[in-house]
């Protein structure tokens, strides 16, 4: 029985002129700038083994990803739901660059197996760039002035930087000796931005009397970065090393971006996005005025790679170019104009044909002269010569 309506599954939808072209106009203009930075394309297949996919940064991917046995071998593979696990495969695996800083870029389609619509289509475009083998601050911020330039360039409106940094929940309560299930009680609340259940958390949960103070400050610092850095400096005082270097970092990070960058920069130090993914600094941008819309995220990731067989420190971002379609402008089509063209064997006429589309003509065949549009221009044939009408 033959449907008269064709559905795709919920959250996988097509993508039909002028949407099309518009988002292969942003996916050229984004990749075009990450390689004028110095960053190589790479483009993984969208399928391999899960053994190699959900391994390391892959594993907090295991439930959105697709599986399936594959015919050849009968192992089981998997569609991939991240790219990123991919990319530090072969950093890793491929290029073996155990020695050197490696700056890769990539685009292409992902499959979640969950439907989310408040986080977009089903089936992202995925772009990114990704730094390998550098573990200082610098390389931090070179990725994330990559991110924004990359946006401005989509000239998206009223950018906005949020930056963090999961170092500093995970040394806290390392301090605070933690069980499994207040760590994972404490992440949950967190992750919500639950005040009441983090105040009655703050009751429970036993803290020494040096730590109680932290712990109070922690939820209510998040604002302009470098109030939220002063505040900390003065709350998390005497907290070690470890507290220390994370917000001399951040403040590196806001130092250098208030000289470089005109974008306004938000700091939560209870942002615990991607805890069980990310290292140390994590940063999104977001779009759109009052309506803020998450438009890319990323952050740093040291130890990548390791089940690889090549531990590296990294960092990186990425966005999905599909659901930003709605902010960005309209694009212009680029063509001189449209040239109508009969469709005959004759080498003279593929040769002007060939001649026009190099000057940036679009040329379309008709196979009967009466059904030409109106409007554009038409190739005629002159004294033996094809000419335009």
């Amino acid at each position: 029985m033959q449907q008269s309506t064709w559905f795709t599954p919920e959250g996988l939808e097509d993508l039909l002129p002028p949407q099309a072209n518009k988002l292969e106009f942003y996916r050229r203009k984004l990749i075009d700038g990450f390689h004028l930075s110095g960053y190589d394309l790479v483009l993984p297949p969208i399928a391999e083994f899960t053994d190699s996919l959900l391994t390391g940064t892959g594993r907090h991917m295991a439930i959105d990803t697709c599986r399936f046995t594959d015919q050849e071998s009968g192992r089981m593979m998997g569609v991939r739901a991240d790219m990123t696990p991919q990319v530090a495969r072969i950093v890793s695996n491929r290029l073996k660059a155990a020695d050197s800083i490696s700056r890769l870029c990539y685009v292409g389609e992902v499959l979640k197996t969950r439907n989310n619509k408040a986080k977009g289509s089903r089936s992202p475009l995925q772009v990114g760039a990704e730094l390998f083998g550098h573990a200082g601050v610098e390389s931090d911020i070179e990725v994330i002035e990559l991110m924004l330039e990359s946006l401005k360039s989509l000239e998206l409106p009223q950018l906005q930087l949020s930056l963090g940094h999961v170092g500093i929940v995970d040394e806290l309560m390392r301090q605070a000796s933690l069980s499994e299930t207040q760590s994972a009680d404490l992440l949950d609340i967190l992750k919500r931005k639950a005040v009441p259940e983090y105040n009655d958390w703050l009751q429970t949960a036993n803290l020494n009397e040096q730590l109680k103070p932290a712990f109070k400050a922690l939820i209510n610092l998040a604002g302009e970065a470098q109030n939220v850095i002063d505040q900390a400096k003065n709350q998390f005082d005497g907290l070690g090393p470890v507290v220390d270097a994370a917000l001399e970092r951040l403040q590196t990070i806001v130092s250098h971006l208030n000289i470089t960058q005109s974008v306004q920069i938000h700091l939560d130090l209870a942002d615990i996005r991607g805890y069980h993914y990310h290292t140390g600094v994590i940063f999104g941008c977001y779009s759109g005025g009052r309506q803020l819309q998450l438009i890319a995220k990323g952050g740093r990731y040291d130890g990548i790679g390791a089940d690889f067989g090549l531990s590296l420190p990294a960092t990186g971002f990425s966005m999905d170019l599909r659901t930003a379609l709605d902010l960005l402008a309209p694009v212009e089509d680029v063509i001189k104009g449209t040239v109508y063209a009969p469709a005959k064997a004759d080498q003279a006429l593929k040769e002007k044909i060939a001649e026009l589309k190099a000057q940036g003509y679009q040329v379309v065949f008709v196979y009967e002269a009466d059904t030409a549009p109106e409007s554009g221009a038409r190739l005629i044939e002159v004294n033996g010569e094809w000419t335009l009408q």
